[in-house]
């Protein structure tokens, strides 16, 4: 076992951050899933029902600096809520904020795993009926659907988490036996069957390791941590300890439920984070003991649960992670040091966490779903009301639009004219010309001067990088010897 990590630090203090919508439903909220490029979510319900909601992030923000500003004129009432609150299902109708797009009782009881793939053309759902079904995210429109089971048994699962490739079509099914199911998320046909990965308990969580294969996994279940290639079947030798082993790789036992993961930066892939069933996150290094055990923890909120994890992707060595107090935690891992807490609900744990397409974090517990509003730390150019619509235009509208040659020319004009030159008037010919004779000369020595600033900065570069490369050879440049540590 890992040593205790002292740093961990205890900050309960509730951070200002406001969310910027909130819905609450009677019905309890079972999945819910982040559109990766569009400002849209979807919910799933106990009762069957799928939610497919688009909302206005700009005009959300806007509401409340406007109910900000109605507050400190004394215009609104104490028990108002800066941001917009739906209940779920009440109608939206002429919503500049939200819109509904699509609702449907998509399955037989609950709707029990929920997935959008990385393309966010499509909905993967699956529900106590053991329906497998691909829907249209746009319009909600199933356009596949496939009864799953054990293809030995035929019995039917009861699953418990579902993960999409980031690099293929597979679709990972995971149940409360401790199985996963490998499915074609095109064909839908059943390609692989692990069985009994955490000695037949349920899988709690399922996320890709694609920088070591595009096949490989790691799951989360009972007090293990695995790790595994979606291609072996070792269904047919379950009961033969030894050759399990080899093919689903587990850790030491944690004495603690791992109840979810994620890598801090899933582009690097050097570093997991697991969240505990006693309020502890566990870090974890493949490269280090190929996650034979955790290597360091961090304390979070001693005897409650860490039900979810996400990392922030942004490049800061943090993670969000949802706790059962109903606190949502903003964690340092690099510095094992909570840096912002969150409060999702007073009554209610939070069991979801996601990031939208502008990554705001989002907490989900069974009564209600908080989309966060961007803090100044979150990023910058995200404030509110700074400069007016009418003082800059969005760089989206330009991006995005697919233009004419007319709007192109008219910006290319307005950001030529922007470069701080004076307009020549009332000279005579020859003034004109032994001014725009200075021009061409300072321009002349401007491009030098750019050019030689060029060189230097290269001849810098090359300078640091065989410095580098010198250190991390442990070679010195005094004797020219190589140094070999600990020998």
């Amino acid at each position: 076992m890992a040593k205790k990590n002292s740093k961990g630090a205890q900050q309960e203090e509730v951070s200002d951050a406001l969310p910027l919508l909130e819905f609450r439903f009677d019905d309890p909220l079972f999945q819910m899933a982040s559109h990766p490029e569009l400002p849209i979510i979807t919910m799933g319900f106990s009762n069957g029902y799928v939610y497919c909601y688009e909302y206005d992030a700009k005009s959300l923000a806007k509401l409340i600096e406007t109910n900000h500003i109605a507050k400190k004129q004394d215009k609104t009432d104490e028990q108002t809520t800066f941001w917009k609150v739906v209940n779920v299902p009440e109608a939206i109708d002429d919503d500049d904020h939200l819109k509904l797009l699509w609702k449907t009782r998509r399955h037989k009881g609950s709707v029990r795993c929920m997935g959008i793939d990385h393309t966010g053309k499509f909905l993967f759902t699956i529900g106590t009926d053991n329906i497998l079904k691909k829907a249209d995210i746009m319009t909600g429109k199933v356009v596949k659907k496939s009864h799953i089971v054990h293809p030995q048994t035929k019995a039917e699962p009861k699953f418990a988490k579902m993960c999409l490739s980031s690099t293929h079509p597979l679709l990972l099914l995971g149940d409360e036996s401790g199985n996963v199911f490998t499915v074609d998320s095109n064909s839908f046909e059943l390609v692989n069957l692990i069985s009994k990965i955490h000695g037949g308990d349920q899988i709690n969580d399922i996320f890709h390791f694609d920088k070591r294969s595009a096949y490989k996994f790691i799951s989360a279940g009972q007090t293990t941590l695995a790790y595994w290639d979606a291609r072996v079947d070792n269904s047919n030798d379950v009961n033969e300890t030894d050759e399990l082993k080899k093919k689903v790789m587990l850790s030491d036992d944690q004495e603690d439920e791992v109840l979810c993961g994620a890598f801090v930066d899933p582009e690097v892939g050097d570093t997991i984070v697991c969240g505990m069933g006693e309020g502890i996150l566990t870090i974890w290094k493949p490269e280090k003991n190929d996650l034979e055990d955790q290597l360091s923890r961090i304390k979070v909120s001693k005897d409650e649960s860490i039900d979810c994890i996400i990392p922030t992707l942004q490049d800061d060595n943090c993670i969000w992670c949802g706790c059962s107090n109903g606190k949502l935690y903003k964690v340092d891992v690099k510095k094992s040091k909570i840096i912002e807490v969150r409060n999702h609900s007073s009554e209610d744990e939070v069991q979801f966490i996601d990031l939208d397409c502008e990554y705001r974090v989002i907490s989900g517990g069974m009564d209600k779903v908080k989309i966060w509003n961007l803090t100044n730390e979150d990023d910058e150019e995200e404030s509110i009301g700074d400069i007016s619509d009418d003082d800059k235009s969005d760089p989206e509208e330009f991006s995005q639009d697919s233009g004419s040659d007319t709007d192109e020319s008219s910006d290319m004009e307005d950001s030529d004219n922007s470069d701080g030159e004076e307009e020549l008037v009332g000279l005579s010919k020859e003034e004109l010309l032994a001014e725009l004779d200075k021009d061409l000369v300072s321009e002349e020595e401007k491009e030098d001067e750019e050019q030689n600033g060029k060189k230097r900065a290269a001849k810098d570069d090359r300078k640091q990088t065989k410095k580098k490369k010198q250190q991390k050879t442990g070679l010195n440049n005094s004797h020219g010897i190589m140094k070999f540590e600990g020998l």
